[in-house]
């Protein structure tokens, strides 16, 4: 008997079968439902187009004028951090902390560092330097190597109408003109005074030329009797 075909070898290896191949799908891309448009909503934004484009003109100019906050910001000498105030907002308006002091003998201001342009008013007696609230002249500015109480003193002498300078003690040196304070000094108007990063200048207002004890006295010449 004879098999068509072609005869294998011995010891031959079959080859293996391969898998038919298929020819790939494209996915099928959803379908999209189209929603018709009803008369109405058409004319609906018909209208709101043709509305949009009449808002051009200055009537609309107008309104966004009005719309537009009133702001203002001051300009030349400001010493402000640069934030736009409204003037009329009363709710969110910053209260200006005012000091007031009866009888000053003199004051004493921050020159130099942290505090710059503080102003303390001195009376008469014992006037004390320190970083607490109860401190006549209160150094809380973030000047650390300033005391809390009585880092240094200044004393005003309703007798002499002079003026003294006094080192509370402490670690710190206080400095006048550039000099240690061991003891009392005499201060006089347009001293400097050191104390850490901190240099006050000293201004007097008592004096033998002038005292709020002579000048009360000069006010009671000028009263007539009736």
């Amino acid at each position: 008997m004879f098999l068509f075909g072609r005869a294998k070898k011995k010891g031959a290896k079959a080859s293996p079968r391969r898998a038919p191949v298929r020819p790939t799908r494209e996915p099928e891309k959803p379908t999209q439902e189209v929603q018709e448009i009803s008369p109405e909503v058409q004319e609906n934004l018909v209208a709101q187009v043709e509305e949009a484009k009449a808002d051009t003109g200055d009537d609309a100019n107008k309104r966004r004028r009005r719309a537009r906050p009133g702001k203002t910001k001051l300009i030349g000498f400001d010493t402000s951090d640069g934030r736009v105030v409204d003037l009329f907002d009363e709710d969110g308006a910053e209260t200006a902390q005012v000091g007031r002091c009866s009888f000053p003998v003199g004051w004493m201001i921050v020159v130099s560092g942290p505090g710059r342009g503080e102003c303390f008013a001195l009376q008469s007696g014992m006037s004390q330097i320190g970083r607490g609230e109860d401190q006549a002249v209160c150094l809380d500015f973030g000047d650390m190597a300033i005391s809390r109480a009585n880092h240094a003193a200044v004393v005003y002498d309703p007798g002499t109408h002079s003026f003294l300078l006094g080192h509370g003690g402490k670690a710190n040196i206080v400095r006048l003109n550039g000099t240690p304070v061991v003891s009392t000094s005499d201060l006089s108007d347009g001293d400097m005074i050191e104390i850490g990063e901190t240099k006050l200048q000293f201004k007097a207002l008592c004096s033998n030329n002038f005292n709020w004890v002579e000048a009360e006295d000069e006010g009671d010449d000028d009263v007539e009797i009736a």
